[in-house]
Parts: structure tokens; C-alpha cells; sequence
């Protein structure tokens, strides 16, 4: 049952790790003056079509990856989306523009002001459960004045978030396994040794 748990612990803290450096990296990659002008309604101009279609290039380099967005955040916590890369695929599925983000994680995207983060665990909204993961967009790619613009988040679905952490099961079926077959041999042989006396 340790195993198991120190196994399962293991697995989450990479899970984790792997969707926070995924995160970092692809933020970097958001050039904050393509986000400036967009606003409510805007889900069919050019420029907002633009950065759905860089949002959709950086996510199809990782197949774990189902959903990319990105979200202002206010001074009281709330946050709203500016980008969702499923508009195009999924209209009716995804978020529009100016939409409240209904995301237990308020703690976790707003911490993505300063630094990369990720869900504690997994949640559910209208749009499914998954495991998140925030990182900051900086107002500048190029002489950066270290003022964060607004946060990219991508998504992982629960479900393959719990399969890929899960896989410590093995070690607790393994280990089931063992202790029956050690009980199951000092029960015949603990009987053999009565019946020799």
C-alpha cells in the first residue's frame, strides 16, 4: 500500500510537472500585442481567428493537450476568457469572449500571474473535467517589463489524467498478489509440518 501511494504521488508530481513546463514554454510563444484589441463579438475577426489558429499549432505538438485559452484576470480574482482555440472546431463548445471562467481554480490562475501552475486536482464545468495548468503571458516577448498581460491555460481530460497517474495500481495488485501467495504457503506448510508431528 506504500508503494502504491509513494507510486501514484510520484506519477501526479511528473503528470504535473510535465503540464507546467508544457504551459511555461507555450506562453512564451503569446505575443501579447496580437491579444490587445480583441473584444466581445469578436470571435470571427482576423486577428482573434489568428491567435486561435497559434493556440491550435503550439497544442497539436502534444497529443495529452485537448484544449488551449487564455484568460484575463482581474484585481478581485475573477477571470474571464480572451481566446479559446476550440472557437473554430466547436463554436457551440467552447467560450466566448468576455465569458466568467466557472473553474474551481481561482487560486491557481491567479497565482499564474507571477509564475506557472497547476490544478491540485481534477475539476468539472459545463465543458467537461480536466486538469489545468496556467502560466503567465507577458506584455512583451521582447524587452519585457515583467507585467504579465493575461494567462494561457491549457487542458488535460480527467480521465486521462487519472489513467496516467493510476498506473501504480500494478504495484498494489502485485503486491496483493505476493501477500496471498506467502499466506497460502505457510498455510500448507505450517499443516505439513503438524501432520509430520
Amino acid at each position: 500500500a506504500f508503494a502504491y501511494t509513494s507510486s501514484n504521488n510520484a506519477l501526479k508530481d511528473s503528470v504535473q510537472q510535465g503540464m507546467k513546463s508544457t504551459v511555461a514554454v507555450m506562453a512564451t510563444q503569446v505575443n501579447a500585442s496580437d491579444l490587445a484589441n480583441i473584444k466581445p463579438g469578436d470571435e470571427t475577426s482576423p486577428q482573434y481567428i489568428a491567435v486561435v489558429k497559434h493556440l491550435q499549432t503550439m497544442r497539436s505538438l502534444d497529443d495529452n493537450i485537448i484544449n488551449a485559452y487564455i484568460l484575463k484576470v482581474k484585481p478581485d480574482q475573477t477571470a474571464t476568457f480572451l481566446v479559446d482555440d476550440l472557437m473554430i472546431d466547436d463554436p457551440q463548445g467552447s467560450a466566448r469572449i468576455g465569458e466568467v471562467s466557472t473553474s474551481p481554480d481561482k487560486m491557481e490562475i491567479f497565482a499564474a500571474l507571477s509564475a506557472p501552475t497547476v490544478s491540485q486536482e481534477p475539476y468539472t464545468t459545463k465543458y467537461g473535467s480536466f486538469m489545468s495548468a496556467y502560466a503567465p503571458i507577458d506584455d512583451a516577448t521582447e524587452d519585457s517589463t515583467g507585467n504579465t498581460y493575461a494567462v494561457l491555460a491549457i487542458d488535460m481530460s480527467a480521465s486521462d489524467y487519472n489513467t496516467a497517474t493510476s498506473k501504480g495500481g500494478l504495484i498494489l495488485i502485485t503486491g496483493i498478489l505476493s501477500i496471498l501467495i506467502a499466506l497460502g504457503t505457510l498455510l500448507v506448510y505450517g499443516r505439513k509440518g503438524r501432520d509430520e508431528h
